[in-house]
C-alpha cells in the first residue's frame, strides 16, 4: 500500500472540544427487541427500537465483503401520493413570514463566474478504470473528513485525498463494496448490499457515519433493515461500531435520509407495506438514533414515529459548521407541500428527544402535525427530463432534495433547501431563518435561465453565508451534464448571481431506464468551513449502465481559511495585530 498524501495543515477548532467523545471499547453483539411505549402525549413516539445486533469491527482496511456486490437492478423508487404534508383541519401551529419577494431568475448570474474548482476528479462509475458495477441509479453521496472525501454510490465507496483529489491507494481494488463495513457481522447487513447510501462526517465528535438498506434478503415482504456504522476514530480505514435495526411492522424504509444534530442522528423514510404483491403507502417514518451510545459502541436505542399517510418525504436538518444550535433547540424536519392550487408551503416539525425517558419524546404538534408552516410561491410541477435519445429521465419533482443544511451564524440560524419545479425544469431554492421560533423565508428563487432542464440539486452554505448549488443539466440535444452555480452572501436576495460552472459536459445518454438518480450531495469541509465539495453523476456513453460521477471542490474568495502559523497566530491578516516594545 502506498502512503497517502501528507496531511494538510488543519485549523484548530476549539468549539469542537466540548463535543468530543471517548471510545469506551468493544461491545459484543446482542439481540434487541422493539417495544411499543405508550405515552400521554398526543405526539409521542410509536415505538422505541433496540438493535437486533451490534459490535465493533476490525480495521476496515483489513476487511473484505463476505458476499460480492449485488449486480441486480436497484429497487425502483416507489411512488408517493400527491398532496402530502397538508395541514390538518383545525391546525393550530405557527405561520412563518416572508422577508423578500420570490425571484424567477430567467437569466444567468451577472456578477462574474462561479470560481473554478480547486479539486476536479473522476469518481466511481464507468469513467473509473476497472469499475464495472453499474446499475442505475448511483444515488451519489459523499462527505468530507479531516483528510479525505468519502464518496459512496449504491454499491461501492471510495476515498479521495483532500490535498489533491487523488484516490487513496488500497490493497486490491481502491473501492470497497458497501457491505464491507459489515463483513463478519452476520445477518442481512452483511449478506446484502442494497444501497440508498448516506455518509456523514460528524464534526462534533470527529467520526464518520455510514448507512444503507438491507432489503433484498426478504423482498418484497420483509422484514427490512437499516444498517449503520460509526467509526471509532477519525480514520475511516480503522474500526467501526456496527448496528442493524429491523424496521417495524415489515414496512419498507424507503428513501432514507439522515441528518446530524447534537442529541441524535435523525432519519426520515418513506414507508410502504407489501400486500399481495402491491405496495401500499404508509406515510413518513421518523427515527432518532442514540448518538452518544453509538459513538461508544454501546447498544443504542431508536425513538421512532410512524406518521400518518398524510405526511411524507421529509428531510432532517443537518448541522454544518462548528457552532451547534442554541442550547435546548429542538431538531427540525422539513417537508414540501404542493397544493397545485397555489397554496404551497414548507412545513416544519420539531423533534424534542428525551433519552432519559424516550417515551416522553415528542414530534410536532397533536397527531404529529407540523409545528409551523411557511407559505412559498406557487410551485409548477415538472415533466420528465428530455435528453438525446428516446428515454426521458425521472425528475423526482415531488420532494425536497438532499440535504437540508443548517447553520448557526450566532446572529441568526439558517436552513437552505431546494427542489425541482416547472417546464423546463429549474431549481427552486430557499433560505429559511429562525427555524425554532417564527420561521422567516429570508430568500426564495427559481433558477431557470434558459430552455435546458436543471434538476436533482444539492446546495450548502460556507461559514460566511456564500451558497454553492450543484445540479444536473440536460435537454433534447444536451447530454446529462453537471453544473454548479452560486451566490455571495452579500448579493441581491433570491438570485444565483455567479454564472454556472460547467463541471462536466456529458456526451451520451441513458437508455432503457428512466432511473437517472435520486439525489446528489453538496458537503462542507468541516475544518476550513469554506470548501464546498460536490459529487454528482453524468454520462459520456450511450446505454443503460453508463453513468459516471465527478467529485469537485469549490471555494469562494470571500471565505477566509484561518491557518495556524508557527508564531501561534491564526491568520495571515496582520492589520489587527499590536506590538509592545519591551
Amino acid at each position: 500500500m502506498q502512503a497517502d498524501s501528507p496531511p494538510r495543515s488543519r485549523t484548530v477548532r476549539t468549539a469542537l472540544a466540548a463535543w468530543l467523545m471517548l471510545v469506551c471499547g468493544v461491545v459484543s453483539s446482542a439481540s434487541g427487541t422493539n417495544s411499543n411505549r405508550p405515552t400521554g402525549a398526543a405526539n409521542g413516539p410509536t415505538a422505541v427500537i433496540n438493535p437486533t445486533r451490534h459490535d465493533t469491527s476490525p480495521p476496515l482496511i483489513e476487511m473484505t465483503a463476505s458476499v460480492a456486490a449485488d449486480a441486480r437492478s436497484i429497487m425502483p423508487e416507489l411512488e408517493v401520493p400527491s398532496g402530502l404534508n397538508a395541514l390538518p383541519e383545525g391546525w393550530r401551529g405557527v405561520i412563518g413570514t416572508r422577508h423578500s419577494a420570490h425571484v424567477a431568475q430567467h437569466d444567468r448570474g451577472d456578477r462574474g463566474a462561479m470560481p473554478a474548482p480547486v479539486i476536479d476528479v473522476e469518481g466511481l462509475g464507468k469513467g473509473m478504470p476497472g469499475y464495472a458495477w453499474l446499475t442505475p441509479p448511483p444515488d451519489t453521496t459523499g462527505a468530507v473528513g479531516p483528510d479525505h472525501f468519502l464518496q459512496w454510490v449504491n454499491t461501492h465507496f471510495m476515498l479521495f485525498n483532500l490535498t489533491d483529489g487523488s484516490v487513496v491507494d488500497l490493497p486490491g481494488e481502491d473501492w470497497r463494496s458497501g457491505n464491507t463495513l459489515w463483513a463478519g457481522f452476520g445477518g442481512p447487513c452483511e449478506t446484502t448490499n442494497d444501497g440508498d447510501p448516506i455518509v456523514i462526517w460528524d464534526q462534533l465528535a470527529g467520526r464518520w457515519f455510514m448507512s444503507q438498506l438491507a432489503v433484498f434478503h426478504a423482498y418484497p415482504t420483509g422484514p427490512f433493515y437499516q444498517c449503520i456504522a460509526v467509526s471509532t476514530t477519525a480514520d475511516p480505514l480503522g474500526s467501526w461500531h456496527r448496528y442493524a435495526y429491523e424496521w417495524p411492522g415489515n414496512k419498507l424504509n424507503d428513501y432514507p435520509k439522515f441528518g446530524l444534530w447534537p442529541d441524535g442522528y435523525y432519519l426520515t423514510v418513506n414507508e410502504f407495506l407489501n400486500s399481495a404483491g402491491n405496495w401500499l403507502w404508509r406515510g413518513a417514518g421518523v427515527a432518532v438514533f442514540e448518538r452518544d451510545k453509538m459513538l461508544q459502541g454501546q447498544a443504542a436505542a431508536v425513538i421512532y414515529w410512524d406518521l400518518s399517510t398524510a405526511y411524507g418525504v421529509l428531510l432532517p436538518c443537518d448541522l454544518d459548521g462548528t457552532t451547534g444550535p442554541p442550547p435546548g433547540s429542538a431538531a427540525c424536519l422539513i417537508g414540501l407541500h404542493i397544493d397545485l392550487n397555489g397554496d404551497d408551503s414548507l412545513n416544519l416539525w420539531h423533534a424534542r428527544v428525551d433519552w432519559t425517558d424516550p417515551g416522553a419524546s415528542t414530534l410536532g404538534g397533536a397527531g404529529n402535525a407540523p409545528d409551523a408552516t411557511i407559505p412559498v410561491s406557487p410551485i409548477a410541477p415538472s415533466a420528465q427530463i428530455d435528453q438525446p435519445g428516446a428515454t426521458d429521465l425521472d425528475v423526482i419533482g415531488d420532494r425536497l432534495m438532499y440535504r437540508a443544511p443548517y447553520r448557526n451564524f450566532d446572529s441568526h440560524e439558517s436552513v437552505v433547501l431546494n427542489h425541482t419545479v416547472g417546464v423546463p425544469a429549474g431549481i427552486r431554492w430557499y433560505e429559511l431563518r429562525d427555524p425554532n421560533g417564527t420561521p422567516v423565508l429570508h430568500q426564495e428563487g427559481t433558477f431557470s435561465p434558459d430552455a435546458e432542464h436543471r434538476w436533482m440539486g444539492s446546495l450548502a452554505m460556507d461559514k460566511v453565508g456564500n451558497i454553492a448549488l450543484g445540479y444536473n443539466l440536460a435537454g433534447p440535444t444536451t447530454a446529462p451534464s453537471i453544473r454548479v452555480a452560486g451566490r455571495s452572501a452579500t448579493d441581491p436576495l433570491g438570485e444565483m448571481t455567479l454564472d454556472e460552472h460547467h463541471l462536466r459536459d456529458g456526451s451520451g445518454s441513458q437508455v432503457a431506464s428512466q432511473r437517472w438518480g435520486d439525489y446528489s450531495t453538496m458537503a462542507v469541509d468541516p475544518d476550513d468551513d469554506c470548501t464546498l465539495w460536490y459529487t454528482q453523476e453524468y454520462t459520456d456513453s450511450v446505454g443503460m449502465n453508463v453513468w459516471q460521477t465527478r467529485v469537485a471542490a469549490y471555494r469562494f474568495a470571500s471565505c477566509t481559511i484561518d491557518e495556524i502559523f508557527t508564531d501561534g497566530f491564526e491568520s495571515a491578516d496582520t492589520t489587527g495585530w499590536s506590538q509592545t516594545t519591551p
